[in-house]
């Protein structure tokens, strides 16, 4: 949807290509790097992207990548390459990674057994909630219970689950 660079919290990168010159110009002169891919998305692309998202987590301390529809370039079985690399070495370094799905059934697991956080949402299929349930280590009927905007998490560091209920202020729907 866009939405990252649409209300102006990321500059959009078109190409591959002029997200791997705005690293190599990061890596020169560090500062606030705010840009989010919006080319093509297809699995050679997320290969090339890992690639490049994995030098940049390596370089910036602090730094933040947000993959989302990952069930879009990744599926059950093995992580794709690039992808697994950058979310198992992803551990050691103090930076962020934001891995979003709709459908986990149909994403990746590397991503739930390397994760600090697991977060889930209302989810519409019964697979789904039974994926969900069985990430957070909960029985499948507190996923199943869960209404638009309701949410619950584990942090597989402590193994404390929460559960809550986004609210958005300004124009965006209350509930």
């Amino acid at each position: 949807m866009k939405e990252w660079s649409r209300d102006g919290i990321v500059q959009p990168v078109r190409s591959l290509k002029e997200l791997h010159r705005l690293i190599i110009l990061d890596l020169h002169h560090p500062g606030e790097f705010r840009y989010g891919y919006t080319g093509p998305v297809t699995r050679k692309a997320f290969v090339t992207f890992c690639k490049l998202a994995t030098v940049f987590m390596k370089a910036e301390p602090e730094g933040c990548v947000v993959i989302e529809e990952l069930a879009d370039v990744t599926n059950v079985g093995k992580a794709p390459e690039g992808w697994g690399e950058m979310v198992r070495e992803g551990r050691h370094y103090s930076g962020d990674i934001y891995a979003l799905t709709q459908r986990p059934t149909e994403s990746d697991k590397t991503v739930a057994g390397n994760c600090d956080i697991i977060h889930a949402g209302r989810q519409s299929f019964p697979g789904d909630r039974k994926t969900m349930a069985e990430y957070l280590s909960v029985p499948v009927k507190q996923v199943d219970t869960l209404e638009n905007l309701h949410w619950i998490e584990r942090d597989m560091r402590d193994g404390r689950v929460s559960c809550g209920v986004l609210t958005f202020s300004g124009s965006r729907r209350k509930k």
